[in-house]
């Protein structure tokens, strides 16, 4: 990450993931009054998410284009990394619906 920032401040980026699989969650809410249709449509948002930075990490002119652009060392994500990103953003929607249901 940007001069190791994403090494030594790890929980800036899980806040990052619940927070945004909240107002992902807020966002859908205003188009489905059901819980799993809000479910449904942060499933979407956060596959494609997790698909885009596998599809940067693993080609090399994407990669190599972004390290440049975002003065970034590594974009390797880890399946534990893709996983935990997963969880929690579905968190984050949980406790949207459960503040505002």
């Amino acid at each position: 990450m940007y001069h190791g920032f994403g090494n030594r401040h790890y929980w800036f980026f899980q806040t990052l993931h619940f927070l945004g699989g909240f107002f992902v969650a807020m966002f859908f809410s205003n188009f489905f009054q059901s819980p799993s249709f809000i479910f449904l449509g942060l499933g979407i948002v956060t596959i494609l998410w997790e698909f885009m930075e596998f599809t940067v990490a693993k080609v090399p002119t994407l990669s190599k284009y972004v390290k440049s652009k975002l003065r970034q060392k590594d974009v390797t994500p880890t399946l534990a990394d893709t996983i935990f990103d997963i969880i929690l953003n579905f968190f984050g929607a949980a406790l949207f619906l459960y503040l505002f249901s």
